[in-house]
Order: structure tokens, then C-alpha cells, then sequence
């Protein structure tokens, strides 16, 4: 795969895994404020009930308890805590609704109403319940929330207060003497008396178990999170399988390209550079020349007497002749020299890191090896050859037309020869 698509599909699944841990966190963290909101519907639902019930209590269910001793139906000092105490009956109510959350496997709630100075010693305010209290009573405080742990296990914890004492309070709350006779004699005379008639005597303390709805909560989250695994997962499979084929494609496109480069600059006959990739490579290897002041010199080759060998033999074997003419010369150039085909039958050697004298030398070697060698059928042939070296002032084209004058000289001079042309016009022959 391209580099640039593996460095994409690598962020993709950097960022892809960033969404989902953040997503997958997020989920978990609304979970828990969902868990805390719906046990807080259930604290605010108990108390409720319990201001109903003291609503009831105070509104309805007194006020015709009293009008019944009025008539004389009741005595005039009847007073049961079972009718007339709304603390005792919400407390009742209470242990009722947990035995039947119990029933249902539902987990209990905490219900108390924590006081300082209770009449039962079961509503006496631990430590935490008496700093509430005290704090709600210096009104620094109207309501108190917390998520609490206890034996290993998570509530949500609400306490409210009462609503204040009233004057009509006092009567049980207040001297004992004022309290009614079968209050005395169920509770005492020492507990829950002497209260201010205008203080919070109590707060309301309660504690709904998290776990049932923790374990909802943390299913619901398990069930977005595996959703946006999916659909991340999905996503990103899609994109990569796009990718990949684009990929595909895009490697295709650039192996064709470079196919098509290479076949631009290729002589189709012969396999040799093309006259156009050879003015290529010269304009490379004379620019390192110029920079560095190495030597380089240009051979130019042209079979002798080729078109008498179209002409006799036709021009399939024209073709074979040279292509065997090149696999020569391939065989005796060195690996760094540069082969091309310039146009019919010449041919251009470029020769980097080579003075004239040595590449006047490398020139016989290629006319020799021309001249031993069988072309195509047992055709033998021979070549002339144009040497010219560079020269840092001039341009490359200057250097083609020396070389080329080189090699006229050579063909000139009766062929299967070496010509070379020095920096001025001279020409001389080897």
C-alpha cells in the first residue's frame, strides 16, 4: 500500500479509537447520572408518600378524630400514636412498602426520620444526621445529596427537613405535662419534649440502593457502546476497503505511468534509449560534469553500409542486425555508460568519467567487437565511430554536433574507423 494511504488509514484508526474511547466514556458517565437520576425519582417518590401521608394525617384523619371526641363517640383524652402520629404511621408505611419491594426483589429503602431528641430511640440522628440538622436549622443548608458507600455497596443519600415546629406542636412536643395521657404512657415523659416551637425537630433521611439500577444503567451503556464499536468498525472497514482499492488502482495508474515513461524514452526495436531519453541523460551527465569537473565524452556509432542490408535482405532482417548490433555493443560498454539508439542506424554511447583518450580507446574496442561479430544470419558488418569529449563551456547540443562531425570524419576517412573531434574543429583519426 502507498505510504500516504497507510498514514491515513493509521490516523483513521487513531481517531476512530479516540470517538470511541470518548463515546465509550461518556456512555459510562451518563449511565451513572442516569442510575443517580432514577434512584432520585425513587427518594422523591417515598418522600412524597410521606408528606401525604403527614397531609392526611394533619387534614383529614385528626381533625375527625377530634371531631369524634367532640360528639362523645371517643373519650376526651384519647390519643393513639397507631391514628394520630404521623411519624409512627409514615415509618409503618414505610416498613410495608419495603416487604413488598421485597416480595418483588427489589432492594429496600432507607426511610428515618432523624432527630436529636426523638421519642423513639429508633429515630435517633447518628453523627452525619445531627450535623444536617443542625446546619438546616442555622438555614446553611435546604437539601443534602451524595452518592455514599457502605458494606461495599453504592446509595444515593437525600435528607430534607421537616417543615418547622408550630405552636400547635407543642402540645405533644412541648412540657410534658401538656402531652396526652396514653402518649406519656407509650413513650415516657423524658423523650422528645421541651422542643423550640419554631426549630426543624427533624430531617427526613433516605437511602435508595444503587445497584439495581447501576446494573440497568451499565447494561444500557454496555449495549451504545457495543453499537459504536459496530458502527466505528464498520466505518472504518468501509474506508478501508475503499481505500485499499483506490490503492490498488493508484498503483496501477503509477505502474502504467512508469511503463509508459519508460517506453517514451525506449527504442521499441532494440530496447535502447530512445533519441529523446538520450538528450536526457546527457543533460544529467554534463550537469554532474560542470559541477564537479569530472570528464565525459559522447561515442557516436553508425553501422556501415546498413542499407544495403535492407536492401538485399529486407527489412525483418535489418531488424535482427540491429538488435545484434546493440547486444555488442551492451557487451563491451561499461555499466555506467549510457546506450541509446539516436535514430536509424547511429548510435549514441555516453560515457561518464571518461577523457578522450580513454574513450577513444573504448571506441575501438566497440569497432573491433562490431567487426568479429556475426549480426543476424552470419552477417557481418562493420562501424564507424565519432568521439568527442565535453567541455564545461559548452552546451550539450554543441557537443552533439562535434561528435557528429567526429563521426562524418570517420565515414569519410573510408569507414570502420575511429574519428575524434577535439574542443576545437579538428578532427583526428585512431
Amino acid at each position: 500500500m502507498l505510504p500516504r494511504y497507510r498514514k491515513l488509514l493509521a490516523l483513521l484508526f487513531v481517531l476512530f479509537g479516540l470517538v470511541f474511547t470518548g463515546m465509550a466514556v461518556l456512555s459510562h458517565q451518563k449511565s451513572d447520572d442516569y442510575a443517580v437520576g432514577e434512584a432520585k425519582k425513587q427518594a422523591l417518590n417515598v418522600l412524597l408518600v410521606h408528606r401525604a401521608v403527614h397531609a392526611y394525617v394533619t387534614k383529614i384523619q385528626r381533625p375527625e378524630i377530634y371531631r369524634l371526641k367532640e360528639e362523645k363517640r371517643l373519650y376526651q383524652e384519647y390519643f393513639s400514636p397507631l391514628v394520630m402520629s404521623f411519624t409512627y404511621i409514615s415509618r409503618s408505611i414505610k416498613d410495608q412498602l419495603n416487604a413488598q419491594r421485597e416480595m418483588h426483589g427489589m432492594e429496600p429503602i432507607y426511610f428515618k426520620l432523624a432527630s436529636t431528641n426523638p421519642r423513639n430511640p429508633i429515630n435517633t440522628a447518628d453523627a452525619m444526621e445531627a450535623g444536617l440538622l443542625d446546619r438546616m436549622n442555622r438555614n446553611e443548608l435546604q437539601e443534602y445529596q451524595e452518592v455514599a458507600e457502605i458494606d461495599g455497596k453504592k446509595y444515593l443519600y437525600l435528607a430534607v427537613p421537616i417543615e418547622r415546629s408550630t405552636p400547635g406542636c407543642m402540645k405533644c412536643h412541648g412540657e410534658p405535662k401538656d402531652a396526652p395521657r396514653e402518649l406519656i404512657a407509650m413513650y415516657g415523659d423524658t423523650a422528645g419534649f421541651y422542643e423550640n416551637a419554631s426549630a426543624i425537630r427533624a430531617l427526613i433521611s433516605i437511602r435508595v440502593p444503587l445497584s439495581g439500577v447501576l446494573a440497568d444503567a451499565d447494561r444500557m451503556a454496555n449495549i451504545l457502546t457495543l453499537v459504536a464499536f459496530l458502527g466505528l468498525s464498520g466505518i472504518y472497514v468501509l474506508i478501508a476497503f475503499f481505500t485499499f482499492r483506490i490503492d490498488v488502482q493508484q498503483r496501477r495508474i503509477m505502474s502504467q505511468n512508469v511503463e509508459l515513461s519508460r517506453l517514451s524514452v525506449t527504442d521499441a526495436l532494440t530496447g535502447a534509449i530512445n533519441r529523446l531519453g538520450l538528450m536526457g541523460r546527457l543533460d544529467e551527465v554534463a550537469s554532474r560534469s560542470q559541477r564537479f569537473g569530472h570528464p565525459m565524452s559522447v561515442l557516436m556509432l553508425d553501422l556501415d553500409h546498413f542499407k544495403d542490408i535492407n536492401d538485399r535482405y529486407g527489412h525483418p532482417v535489418g531488424d535482427e542486425v540491429l538488435k545484434g548490433f546493440v547486444e555488442v555493443l551492451r557487451q563491451n560498454i561499461r555499466a555506467s555508460d549510457i546506450l541509446g539508439r539516436w535514430g536509424g542506424e547511429e548510435f549514441l554511447v555516453i560515457s561518464p568519467h571518461l577523457g578522450l583518450d580513454s574513450a577513444v580507446k573504448l571506441a575501438e574496442k566497440l569497432r573491433q567487437g562490431i567487426e568479429e561479430a556475426s549480426l543476424g544470419t552470419g552477417i557481418r558488418l562493420t562501424t564507424s565511430i565519432g568521439v568527442a569529449e565535453f567541455v564545461p563551456t559548452e552546451k550539450v547540443n554543441e557537443l552533439v554536433e562535434r561528435v557528429d562531425r567526429a563521426l562524418y570524419a570517420a565515414k569519410a576517412g573510408g569507414r570502420n574507423r575511429v574519428a575524434a573531434q577535439g574542443a576545437g574543429c579538428d578532427s583526428r583519426d585512431m
